[in-house]
């Protein structure tokens, strides 16, 4: 972790010194060379001991051959001699360095000993430290530059701050910067000291940051880069992220589904999620969201959005991509009555609307219609698509400019964002480009990387920040729930009936139920429960009790109990998995639905909640929304709405709806117990929970929770 103030120092440096200036082309060289490019006006002191002289200024020989402290260090030297640049940059007060370098963590034994030992000497002096491995960072806020590869001409500067864990893609994003403005960009490199939540923090309070996008590969302090994120969000700053390794690596569980189904991937998703950062899946999509953050004035206010187009081909591709996308597009019947007066009678006046020739031929058309779909209260922001590439002649290149001009007035004229997006990823015409400037709306490239870049910042424009905490649980509860862990033998896992009087204690209902170890008692248990009912074998450390034979469902008589338990007792005393504790006899229920909630303890994020379709078919299809835990019971509903599971609870053609209340209780319930257990709970899962009738409640049928 870096101390804040040096980190401030390095990102704003009066003064700076590069270890290896160099009058040869490379990393040396270029440092001087940016220094330039961003028109640093600080001082700057050479270091190399050959040459006592670089670009006409004295050099030095060391850093400790300079007469004043310093307030950031740019090394471009070999390896082995990093160390001790760094230590010599500490001796002289440096708050920070960027070391370009490699061959330190990521390149053996030697390099980790390396870049430990570099680690410990600025964590000892208090410095911030950009690498090692990296290119550097430019503050182009603060018109300074520790950077080891060229600056191009023409960079815009603006509120758009860049974090890059790699240097090719901090070029890239230097490189394709367009239509926006950097504030800084930075690349992190390995990491040793100075991390993407150090950067986060730091950039989320600058008054110069309005927007941070992010490439990541690995997130070293994932608990405080979410909790920059969520401030960010606070703040209204969108944090866009680009995060690699989204293919599962194997981090399952054996025991329950919640682990297979939470994987790696899937808990990063949900914890950018609980955040309020937007991920997207690739350089395009992270490129075009920055134009749009940083270009768009207004914010979207609702969450539909009307989409305009002279092409009916285009509106017809915008239909195939808005569903992918999760564009919201409302009919708005009333709007499209006043438009199919302004338009042919063949238009399609609708949303997305066809303008066709004639509100290409004539803008006041255009304007007008941009003026009806856009006054619709539903309506967010507007959407023109429309093409035009470097290519196009003088005068239809003018021609789809007045209609862009139109458009764009009609949009400012009832106050709503306007983005254009273009199905084509290239260059706009000069001329469609200076109306894009001149208006201040942001000019998107490809369809589905432009289209899902406004549904995503309408999404974030339109959902407020909610608690994710909200109530803590009960002393009594959490006592109580303690206690009857404590009453399980040491080094045994609870059983299935033991860790649903546990999460009892947080409110979760179970069916009724008789724990019994004879065939007598087991019949006498389902006589007074009611028939029918099930029958389970319960072994010590036997979670899958269904693939090991022992359950039966829909036991209808007292000679089915008895021989049913008779059978679960032999099965059970064969299982050879564990000790038999019992047989345990259960009402049975008629759900609705029945899902999976479930919780674990992530190694990067902590406690994380899980909900979805149940059944043993739940790794197959997947169908589960996942976020950090605790969650509130309006988050467990938001939960609840993205799975095709909580549509059945909605009542599907002719089934009753579920309680989906009572559901949600259940959601924020095991939320808060696999929160408040972290320290001792790995998992702790129902698969599956019966919801019954709208009003009728929940029933956990079986629960699992596995100790860490």
């Amino acid at each position: 972790m870096a101390d804040r103030s040096a980190l401030a120092r390095m990102l704003r440096p009066a003064s700076i010194a590069i270890v290896g200036a160099s009058d040869r082309i490379g990393p040396g060289f270029n440092a001087w060379g940016a220094l330039q490019a961003v028109g640093y006006t600080g001082r700057v002191y050479l270091v190399n001991p050959k040459k006592p002289t670089l670009f006409d200024r004295p050099t030095y020989p060391t850093l400790a051959a300079i007469p004043e402290p310093l307030d950031a260090v740019f090394i471009a030297v070999p390896r082995d001699a990093v160390v001790d640049a760094v230590r010599q940059a500490a001796a002289r007060g440096a708050a920070g360095a960027a070391v370009l370098s490699s061959g330190f963590g990521e390149a053996g034994p030697d390099g980790v000993r390396a870049e430990r030992e570099l680690a410990a000497i600025a964590a000892e002096a208090g410095m911030a430290v950009c690498g090692p491995n990296c290119l550097g960072l430019i503050s182009f806020a603060g018109s300074a530059a520790l950077w080891g590869t060229t600056v191009p001409d023409g960079i815009v500067r603006g509120g758009v701050a860049a974090v890059a864990q790699s240097g090719s893609i901090g070029i890239a994003l230097l490189n394709a910067a367009r239509g926006f403005g950097l504030a800084y960009l930075i690349t992190s490199g390995n990491e040793a000291v100075t991390t993407a939540a150090d950067y986060l923090e730091a950039l989320v309070d600058d008054p110069d940051v309005t927007a941070v996008i992010a490439f990541l590969e690995q997130l070293r302090q994932p608990e405080r880069f979410i909790a920059a994120a969520r401030r960010a969000r606070d703040l209204g700053k969108p944090v866009i992220v680009v995060k690699s390794g989204r293919s599962e690596r194997g981090r399952r569980a054996v025991m329950a589904h919640t682990g297979a189904v939470a994987g790696e991937d899937a808990v990063c998703e949900a914890a950018f999620r609980t955040a309020g950062a937007i991920r997207v899946g690739s350089l395009d999509e992270l490129m075009e969201m920055a134009v749009l953050v940083s270009t768009l004035k207004a914010r979207p206010a609702a969450r539909g959005v009307a989409i305009m187009s002279p092409s009916g081909g285009e509106i017809a591709l915008a239909l195939d991509i808005a569903e992918s996308a999760g564009l919201e597009l409302p009919a708005l019947p009333d709007a499209a009555r006043q438009v199919a007066a302004l338009l042919p009678d063949f238009a399609h006046a609708g949303n997305p609307l066809d303008l066709t020739w004639a509100g290409l031929y004539d803008p006041t058309i255009a304007r007008r219609c941009a003026e009806i779909l856009g006054g619709e209260p539903e309506v967010g922001a507007l959407v023109l698509l429309q093409d035009a590439p470097r290519g196009l002649a003088e005068q239809q290149a003018n021609r789809y400019a007045n209609l862009f001009r139109a458009v764009a007035e009609g949009a400012a004229a009832v106050g709503k964002p306007l983005a254009v997006v273009s199905n084509l990823a290239t260059d706009f015409h000069p001329a469609f480009d200076a109306v894009g400037r001149e208006t201040g709306v942001p000019c998107l490239r490809g369809t589905y990387e432009g289209l899902s870049a406004v549904a995503r910042f309408v999404r974030w424009s339109t959902t407020p920040p909610v608690s994710r905490t909200g109530a803590a649980t009960p002393a009594g509860a959490l006592a109580e729930a303690r206690r009857r862990l404590a009453s399980i033998p040491s080094g045994r896992m609870p059983a299935e009936d033991e860790a649903r009087r546990v999460l009892a204690a947080y409110g979760v209902r179970g069916p009724r139920e008789v724990l019994v170890t004879g065939v007598d008692e087991a019949a006498r248990a389902a006589t007074t429960l009611g028939y029918p009912v099930v029958l389970k074998g319960v072994v010590a450390d036997l979670v899958h009790k269904t693939e090991a034979g022992l359950v039966r469902v829909g036991v209808r008589s007292e000679a089915e109990a008895r021989a049913a338990a008779a059978d679960l007792i032999e099965r059970a005393r064969q299982a050879g998995r564990g000790a038999f504790i019992g047989i345990l006899v259960q009402e049975m229920v008629a759900p609705v639905a029945e899902l999976l909630v479930g919780g674990r303890h992530d190694a990067d994020f902590g406690p994380i909640v899980v909900v979805g379709g149940g059944g043993i078919l739940v790794e197959v299809y997947k169908d589960v929304a996942i976020r950090l835990a605790p969650v509130t019971e309006a988050v467990a509903l938001e939960m609840l709405e993205e799975t095709r599971a909580g549509a059945l609870l909605r009542g599907f053609r002719s089934r009753p709806a579920g309680d989906i209340s009572e559901t949600a209780r259940t959601v924020a319930a095991v939320s808060r117990f696999i929160a408040d257990f972290a320290g001792e709970i790995a998992e702790v899962e129902i698969n599956p929970l019966a919801v019954l009738p709208d009003g009728c409640g929940v029933s956990a049928l079986d629960c699992l929770i596995v100790p860490r």
